[in-house]
């Protein structure tokens, strides 16, 4: 035989046209991936679109908090303008408080678009981010599963984007991103990943502090389950002293005993239901059917399906929390429930699915396109009453004193019309006493010593308002869904609006001539 190997053998050489054909075939295996991943991208803005259609459909976004912080950061932002008279009403705190993710976000967004516009990227930041952060995060446990992070499309408007709770709402976000750095560094120990996580935490502090906390249990929980070295369990520590020490300078909120309200067991097996809290109680229902159902199919006969046991422990012990947890602290309420769309990631991380979760990708994006069009559908229904409400804005003067009465007995997210009068102080820099401000959460301060009746924050007055300081201490009444109070209003004050639940009375003072109490003393409350 021939030895093919010696020097001076001849090799055959490929002709023109097969080398033509090799040329070919490189140029298709080279475009398979750019065309994999044009479509990718083109899924991923099909989808990022269809997160923030409901957002920019509608005139007023139908959430129950968000006028509220709105407002408050336009005052912020206009506290030394000629054109309003915010300076006599309110003043700046700015400080190291664990709440100061929205503000701060309008803050910069204020400079570059009006307010409104502003809070509706805001709003687009927040549905976009929890998803994607989710997807991030999910990564990091379960590398190459990317479809299982289609069930965190369901969660980019949880119930607390629903109830307006949006620097909570972002916290989730700020949360897995952190979270994931974490888990990059425990990876690989290098001073840039740690530095990451570092910077990612304390962000998370300045979002809020649930999110903070949350977070750092986690932390914990994965370090005790996974049996990490010492080592491990100080650098991880050292992540949040920056934000320790922040809350102990600046705010400690929630540090001193005050009402704690427990649920009971039916209270509480209802609010698990929260963690899918949509506008149909149906739709919720079969999306987490179908979960439980992908799990199944997921499964069965399932050669590449795996369990994560670190995280089935972490799930558990979420789960655990949720019941420990008080519905209420002080003035803080539903903080049990904060920590149900953590455990809903939570619970996707504790499985490895492989290829047939590709194939099973089609449940998670039905449901999420169901619960868009369900969304969008209430934003626009909600449209034709908040347009009436708004025309209230046009009845008022500029810079009047403003009183909502507002009642209301709908679940949470039913309630848009709750903080709806705070568009007018945007539109017609209106006072308010209602604007939120708690020390050591909020940068804003009112000054202006008020008659403040808490029945508003309850949403049900035990007792009528004194109608006396009423009229002392306002110009117009907002009153909404309070028809029982109609008499007394009448009392002392006209009725110059009404429209559906809504009634608006001018204090008859004004009409009398009356110095004005806006031109009174202004003391600190």
């Amino acid at each position: 035989m021939r030895n093919t190997d010696s020097p001076g053998t001849a090799f055959p050489q490929p002709s023109i046209s097969g080398g033509q054909s090799f040329l070919r075939q490189d140029k298709q295996v080279e475009r398979a991936p750019a065309v994999g991943n044009i479509l990718r991208l083109v899924a991923v803005v099909i989808l990022a679109a269809a997160i923030i259609v409901p957002i920019w459909s509608a005139a007023f976004p139908p959430l129950l908090d968000y006028p509220n912080h709105l407002a408050r950061s336009f005052v912020l932002a206009h506290l030394k303008d000629p054109a309003f008279t915010f300076s006599r009403f309110y003043r700046a705190d700015w400080g190291a408080y664990p709440y100061l993710g929205m503000d701060a976000s309008l803050a910069f967004l204020g400079r570059l678009f009006t307010i409104e516009t502003a809070g509706r990227v805001f709003l687009s930041l927040c549905a976009l981010a929890l998803p994607a952060a989710a997807w991030f995060f999910l990564q990091q446990v379960n590398p190459g599963d990317d479809a299982t992070a289609l069930w965190a499309l369901l969660i980019a408007c949880n119930v607390f984007f629903l109830e307006g709770f949006l620097n909570f709402d972002l916290s989730l976000a700020v949360g897995f991103l952190a979270l994931a750095l974490w888990l990059r560094w425990l990876a690989n120990h290098s001073i840039a990943r740690w530095a990451a996580a570092l910077a990612t935490f304390t962000a998370l502090y300045f979002t809020h502090l649930l999110g903070f906390a949350i977070a750092g249990l986690v932390v914990a929980a994965y370090l005790g389950f996974d049996r990490r070295p010492l080592r491990d369990w100080i650098w991880s520590g050292v992540l949040g002293l920056p934000g320790m020490a922040f809350y102990l300078h600046s705010s400690r909120v929630g540090l001193s005993l005050q009402n704690i309200v427990f649920h009971g067991i039916a209270e509480k097996l209802e609010s698990l239901g929260m963690i899918l809290h949509g506008y149909s109680p149906a739709l919720d229902l079969i999306s987490l059917i179908a979960l439980g159902l992908w799990f199944l199919a997921a499964w069965w006969r399932n050669p590449e399906f795996r369990w994560n046991g670190r995280w089935l422990a972490i799930a558990a012990f979420l789960f655990i929390l949720f019941w420990a947890i008080p519905w209420m602290w002080g003035e803080s309420s539903d903080l049990d429930i904060r920590v149900l769309p953590v455990l809903f990631v939570v619970i996707l991380a504790t499985v490895r699915v492989g290829r047939r979760a590709k194939w099973l990708a089609a449940i998670p994006l039905l449901l999420f396109a169901s619960r868009t069009v369900n969304m969008t559908q209430h934003f626009a229904a909600a449209q034709m009453e908040l347009a009436g409400l708004a025309g209230s804005f046009e009845v008022v003067p500029r810079g009047a004193l403003i009183l909502p009465i507002v009642e209301g007995d709908q679940d949470p997210i039913e309630r848009p019309f709750t903080h709806f009068w705070a568009y007018g102080v945007i539109r017609r820099g209106w006072f308010s006493p209602y604007l939120m401000d708690t020390a050591g959460e909020t940068p804003m301060r009112i000054i202006y010593d008020s008659y403040t009746p808490d029945g508003f924050w309850f949403h049900v007055y035990d007792e009528p308002p004194d109608w006396k300081q009423v009229e002392s201490d306002y110009e117009y009444v907002w009153a909404y869904d309070v028809p029982r109070f109609s008499g007394a209003l009448a009392g002392i004050g006209d009725r110059i609006f009404s429209f559906d639940a809504l009634e608006v009375y001018r204090v008859r003072k004004l009409t009398d001539g009356s110095i004005r109490k806006a031109s009174g003393s202004v003391g600190e409350r």
